[in-house]
């Protein structure tokens, strides 16, 4: 069976969440908690575009990072 990946976009819209929070999680996790990136090699080494994505395991442990981020700030 394929492995699915979900952009930032997408995982918001799974999660119910703003990309902005989705992108912020993010910055905590790594490739072996589901995350990856995705470069457009078109484009010189200087500007690729890259987008985030999540496995479905990804999105879960996206899921944790949110949740314990709001416990720690109330």
């Amino acid at each position: 069976m394929p492995i699915r990946v979900y952009t930032l976009r997408q995982a918001a819209r799974i999660l119910g969440e703003t990309v902005g929070i989705v992108g912020e999680a993010s910055s905590m996790m790594l490739s072996g908690h589901g995350y990856i990136k995705v470069i457009d090699e078109e484009f010189g080494e200087v500007d690729w575009p890259l987008t985030s994505a999540f496995t479905e395991e990804g999105i879960e442990h996206l899921r944790f990072l949110i949740d314990k981020t709001r416990r720690e700030q109330s």
